[in-house]
């Protein structure tokens, strides 16, 4: 091959990098501009202080849940009539991957020095028409008691678990280029021989809040 030849080649190549490498860039910009354009943000506001007979007060983050995670949140403590409260926090999580690698109750309250006394899953839930796949425990820590419910959002959609997570995260990140998702997490305060009523004050509430929730996460 003569000299002249292994230049024309040389400098072929060469365009062709320079060709790749600008595709290559404005991909990266169309797929950034794209998923800024698709990131969603939550309207607290739109979960009332008061509904049903509920009346709601914002409260600070509790030491017992660690650091909050989240990009943004929201914690209030719930009570109607003299049955006692009911502590609602939701977080948003821009890439929702992030909180499911250790900020999980089951891990949480353990750390923090509570005992998990049992775990069952939810009673049926629907949320915007899909069944919310929740979770409950039981927590005691200094003889205080508490009835936890939660549940893990995928953008709008309800997952079930982290392998049905990464399938739906795929899809939706694929089709849509959203990563975000949320924690939904109900928690009840009672005294040991109360459980049942504990547990009757979450069926009640939860039904009010997920109509709260649904204006309140984006689409």
């Amino acid at each position: 091959m003569s000299k002249g030849t292994t230049m024309v080649a040389a400098h072929t190549r060469l365009i062709i990098l320079i060709v790749l490498f600008a595709v290559t860039s404005v991909n990266v910009r169309i797929v950034t501009k794209r998923r800024l354009a698709q990131s969603r943000r939550p309207d607290w506001n739109a979960i009332r202080y008061e509904f049903n007979g509920w009346k709601g007060a914002d409260a600070e983050f509790d030491p017992v849940y660690g650091v909050d995670p989240a990009d943004t949140s929201v914690l209030r403590i719930y009570d109607r009539g003299t049955a006692g409260p009911v502590i609602a926090y939701v977080g948003f999580y821009s890439d929702i991957a992030k909180i499911l690698q250790g900020h999980t109750p089951e891990r949480c309250y353990p750390g923090q020095g509570w005992r998990i006394l049992s775990t069952e899953t939810a009673a049926a839930l629907t949320f915007r028409g899909k069944p919310i796949p929740g979770k409950t425990i039981v927590v005691e820590k200094n003889g205080d008691r508490r009835f936890v419910l939660w549940w893990y959002n995928a953008g709008s959609r309800p997952f079930e678990n982290r392998l049905r997570y990464v399938y739906a995260m795929l899809g939706m990140s694929s089709l849509t280029g959203r990563t975000d998702g949320s924690l939904v997490r109900l928690e009840v305060p009672f005294h040991a021989a109360d459980e049942w009523q504990a547990r009757q004050r979450m069926t009640e509430f939860r039904s009010d809040f997920l109509l709260q929730l649904d204006e309140s996460l984006p689409q």
